[in-house]
Parts: structure tokens; sequence; C-alpha cells
């Protein structure tokens, strides 16, 4: 894996590569780049008149093959400071290369930014390179042989202890020419890259161009740009679109991942860019400031990482504080490895699988480093059920398998197929299918036509909604339920607006909550009301029912019950949930069995469509047109019937 693992999906033959350098300062790298280039790495004047790598330099590198015809790979070179303060620049410079060259020099041998950088190409998952060892003509040759066994030594056990080892003067000549045959070698063999529908570059020069506009300049980690696309700068979420473009100096109309370029941008100032940021495909990525991850300490420590500890954290070009929570334990011991959430100070962007580099908080000294595993986290506890698990199904080597969990994960939030892509690092048009996949397994639930969740978030906020009516029923016994509107409330607090209604229908339909009037109860709750109030209640329902089609209102029943008003109040709350009575205007009940009469007589008036009127429902039932009228808009409300005019239609008959 590299430094930032792109999108899988469909390939194109390679055009260019990226190497970049890595060593102890002053071990001869910028002169070995220049010597092979004809370019000067070092763009700074003070680097020049130190002679040492500040920031990064750049070059490009013209291959020939042995018959001494044109290489259609160009290298794009990337050479890194080598002293302790600019590590941080040095993976800025490791950021998206395919190839790294490790500068190791005859007469000082392995030292300590050597050991850093061995550990730093380790931790970024660089395996293909090239081991040159410089300065030659200063050293006898059984010198030489004794820096071989020391970075024999240093890279055993590691993918490093498989690269060529080229002896080479930038002085004297020596050994160019092999090493120039070697990068070729290597920029031959490696995999074509993604041609997805992922564009990102990591930003790690940015300038000003009269006449031209703001000039930013990287390598492209995957997909490919061109003249006139339309990109977002992040974490600062501003669209820009590309002007022109530049790849390993000379002018494109498209650059791709492999390569280094230049963009001028237009729609956009100079000033909100910055390195460390990114240009990507609109929608792919999100700032946030939690992200989970797996990190490997390196084996040199002496203590373990205690959790919660702040750590600098270098990923891609940018440097930037965090804290780092270890999931499941209290610390990590050195040379192991832990599930970790990593909440940064600032908004940071990232991609599954893109690795990153741990340093103490005052970047004296690398700790480890790690791969991103959820690119957009919430905050976690470290105790959190089912973390890990849930952290292991999303490093899984299916995508299938990513993007479900990362489904489950996000819940009711909406995702786009271009996010969704992201957290389970595959090509945005790669989302559609697999979705169309999950769906033929039954694993997503379309809640409304806008949203659909995983099964297992849909029963997750059921169980809590459960649960929490089991809570309101143990509190309130007396009462019928809990009232439907804020039972869709707290729905919606946890699933989005107009979400709510559709779950409490889903949960009614299934048969876990039943309705009662304006109430929702769990269907196993059957109240505790008290035998005095049972005993109330059903003296009231026999005096509506024997009221008949004129039943009395609610207040003047307190004569029959004899109770307070606060104690009649809860007494009707009891007559909305009994299947009995039907509340058919406010304060007013009229007997379920009696209604049914009344509604058999209405739909027998309007069979066949037939329009009839109040007097004649007043005639065929033999009663006044006082008592009739409020039943009659009763059914209009409930939608048995519908007025037109001075008559009335069954509703069901015009359908």
């Amino acid at each position: 894996m590299s430094a930032a693992s792109p999108p899988l999906g469909l390939h194109t033959r390679r055009t260019g590569c990226i190497l970049g350098t890595a060593g102890h300062i002053d071990h001869g790298k910028s002169s070995l780049v220049q010597a092979l280039t004809g370019t000067n790495p070092d763009r700074l004047p003070e680097e020049q008149a130190r002679g040492m790598t500040i920031e990064l330099g750049f070059a490009q590198l013209s291959l020939s093959r042995d018959d001494g015809a044109a290489c259609p790979m160009s290298v794009g070179i990337v050479d890194v400071p080598g002293h302790e303060r600019f590590v941080r620049t040095m993976v800025a410079g490791a950021t998206g290369i395919d190839l790294a060259m490790l500068v190791v020099a005859a007469d000082d041998g392995v030292m300590p930014q050597t050991r850093e950088h061995v550990e730093i190409l380790d931790l970024l998952g660089i395996v293909r390179g090239v081991i040159a060892i410089t300065k030659a003509d200063l050293v006898r040759e059984d010198r030489i042989e004794i820096v071989r066994e020391q970075i024999a030594k240093l890279v055993s056990g590691l993918p490093l202890a498989e690269w060529p080892v080229v002896v080479v003067s930038a002085r004297s000549g020596r050994g160019l020419d092999a090493i120039r045959r070697t990068i070729a070698e290597l920029a031959g063999e490696l995999p074509d890259r993604s041609a997805g529908d992922v564009f990102r570059l990591a930003i790690d020069r940015v300038f000003a161009v009269h006449g031209r506009g703001t000039v930013v300049t990287g390598s492209v980690l995957c997909g490919q740009a061109t003249t006139q696309s339309t990109l977002e700068l992040l974490p600062a979420r501003v669209t820009c679109r590309v002007r022109e473009l530049q790849s390993h100096g000379t002018a494109a109309t498209r650059v791709g991942g492999g390569q280094r370029a230049a963009l001028n941008l237009t729609g956009i100032d100079r000033e909100p860019i910055e390195r460390g940021m990114e240009l990507a495909t609109p929608g792919y990525l999100t700032p946030t400031r939690y992200v989970d991850a797996r990190v490997r300490l390196l084996r040199r420590g002496e203590r373990s990482f205690r959790s919660h500890q702040r750590v600098r954290v270098c990923m891609g070009t940018c440097e930037t504080l965090a804290m780092l929570v270890v999931i499941g334990a209290r610390e990590i011991e050195p040379g192991g490895d832990a599930l970790v959430q990593l909440r940064f100070a600032d908004p940071v962007v990232c991609a599954h699988g893109q690795r990153f580099i741990l340093r103490n908080e005052t970047a004296q000294v690398t700790l480890g480093g790690g791969a991103v595993i959820r690119p957009v986290s919430q905050r976690l506890r470290r105790a959190q059920p089912d973390v890990a698990a849930s952290l292991e199904r999303s490093e899984s080597a299916d995508a299938q398998v990513r993007l479900e969990e990362a489904l489950r994960v996000a819940g009711f939030e909406s995702a786009t197929p271009a996010g969704l892509a992201c957290a389970a690092s595959c090509m945005i048009g790669e989302v559609s299918p697999m979705l169309n996949a999950l769906r033929d397994r039954g694993v997503l639930v379309r809640v409304t036509p806008a949203c659909e969740v995983h099964r297992d978030a849909m029963a997750a906020l059921e169980n809590r909604a459960m649960a929490m009516l089991s809570r309101h029923h143990a509190a309130n016994p007396a009462q019928p339920g809990l009232l439907r509107d804020r039972f869709v409330t707290w729905l919606e607090k946890r699933s989005g607006a107009g979400i709510g209604r559709a779950v409490a229908a889903r949960l009614e339909q299934t048969g876990r909550i039943v309705a009662r009037g304006p109430y929702v109860a769990d269907r196993a709750f059957q109240g505790a009301a008290s035998a005095e109030d049972a005993a109330r209640l059903e003296r009231i329902v026999e005096e509506i029912t024997a009221a008949g089609f004129d039943p009395p209102v609610w207040s003047s029943l307190r004569a029959l019950t004899g109770v307070s008003r606060p104690r009649n109040r809860a007494l009707e709350e009891l007559a909305r949930c009994d299947a009995r009575l039907v509340l058919m205007a406010p304060q007013q009940f009229i007997a379920a069995s009696v209604l049914a009469r009344f509604e058999k007589a209405v739909r027998e008036l309007g069979a066949g469509g037939r329009r009839f009127t109040l007097a004649q429902v007043r005639d065929a039932l033999g009663l006044s047109r006082r008592v009739v009228q409020p039943v009659l808009e009763h059914l209009d409300r409930a939608r048995v019937t519908r007025r037109v005019g001075d008559e009335r239609v069954l509703v069901e008959g015009e359908q």
C-alpha cells in the first residue's frame, strides 16, 4: 500500500511515476538528483548556501532503454530534507510516491535520520525502491563493503531488504548509468495506475504567477484531471476550476496518478490555499475532526504509549495535532498495534487506507504510523461495545463489506455515492451496483421514497424507541401511552425530518406498538388504571351507549362519576384509548356500536355514487337535525363522506 491508497477500479497504462529520496542530512541526495537530472532540486537560496534541503525539491528524470531509445515512462523526483527538524517535510514528499531512493553516504554510513527515514518508508507502505551508496569517490572499497553490511542489517526483515544497492559518485560519475537503468527497470515493473473517477492531489506548493493567477503543485494520488475540470479545495470546501496544467515540466491537457502536476486554478484566490490542503473530486472527501485508524508503534520505544495523549500526525502533505484514543485498551506496547481514534484539533480530509506517520507532540521523535480505516467518524467511547468489530469489518479487503459497514455506521445520516466511495475505497461508479446487491440481500430498508438505511440501523432505532416507550410506561403506568406527536418528535431527532412518522408507522404495522387514540404504546402494555377508575369508565361507556346518537358532553359526566376535574381529565384519557368509544368532537364521545349503525345507514344512502343530504339521513334514522349534523361532520373528518354543497357523497365511491 502506498502513502495514500487510491480507489480500486479500471486501470490505464502508466506514462509516469514519482520517485522520492530519503536519507540523512548531507549524504548527497540533492547532488545525486542533480547528477541524474541536471536540475538542482535545492530551490531556495538558503538551501544552496547551506548545502542542505529545507523544502521539497523537484526534478525530472529522462530515462532511456538499453538500445538508447527514449523510455515512455517519465519520472518525477521529489527530493526531501534529511535533517531531523524537517521530517514532516520528508513525509510530505513521500506522499504519492511510487518508488523511493534511500541514500547512504559511504563516508558516514548509516546515521540517525537514515534509520528514521527507513522506518517512515516502512510505515508508509512504500515497498519498491533502490538504495544508493553515495560519495564512493571519498572512501576505499573496503569501507563501501562495511556500509553495505550496515544497510543490510538496518533493512533486515523489511521490504527494503529486497531493494537493489547501487554504488555511486555524483562527482566522478561512477554508477550513474547503473542507477538510471535500475530506476528504469523498477519503473517498468510498476503496476498500472487506477483510472478511477476520483481525483486527488496533495498540495505541497502554492504561489501566484503574474498574469496567470494561482498555481498549486503536488503529486497526483489517484484519478485524472483535465483543463476545465471542476475540483474542490479541502478542507476549506471551496470549488475551483483548472485553467492550465503542467506535468513533469511540460504543458499538458490531462494529468493522472503517478505524476507530478502543476495546476493553474481559476475561481479561487491565493489566500485560502496552503500546503497540506488537497484538491479532489467534489463531494469525495469530507472534512472531519474524528478519524478511526489502526496504528503500529516502533519497537525502539522504551515505554508504552498511553491513550489520550497528544501526537502530531503527518498525513499527506499536512501536519496537525491530534489526541490519540486507544480503542478497547489503555495503552499500546512498543512494537504493538491497536485500533485508535484520532481526534484532531482542526478538520482534516483523508480516505480509507491512507497511511500516516505519528510523531510526539514536540515533533522530535517518530512514534509509529498507521492507516485510516474510517475517514469520517464520530466521537467514540473507548469502551463502546462492538466498536472493534465494526472497525475490523471496515478494514476488510472486500469493498462490498466495507460499503455495507459504512452504511451501517452512517445510520440515518445522508450518504452520497462519492462519500460512500471514499469510505469503501472504491470508484464512485462502483457504488450503485454494490447498493443493488445489498438490496437484493435485504440489507437495505426503504423508510421513505428518499430514505434508505441499513437494516441494523433501523433495528437499532426501533429497539431504542421501544426501550424509551417502556421507560415511559414504567414512569406513567396510569397513562394510556405516549402521545403520538411526542413519539414522532423523539424519532425524528434521531433519524431526520419526515422520517420519524414513517418509522412510527412501521412499528405499528409490524405490531410492536399499538395506537390508542392520540397515544401509542407498547403492544404488551395494558396500563395500570385503578379498579375505581375501571369501574367509573364502565359506567361512562354504559351511559354514552344508552344515549345513542345524542351522547352527553364529557364535562357533564362528572355528576355520574363524582370525581375531581383532574381525575375527570385522566378518565377522559382512558376513554380515548377504549375501543368501545369514538371521540366524535372535543369533549364528546359516541359509542362505537352506535356510530357503526349511523355509518351503515349513510353507506346505504350513498351506494352507487348517489348523493344524499342531511335531511335524508335524518329521515332514514328518524333523528333530529341537531343530532345528525355533528355525526355527519365527524364522518367528513374521517373521510368516510365528503360534502359537495348541501349534499354529501361517499369518498370511496369517488375512487
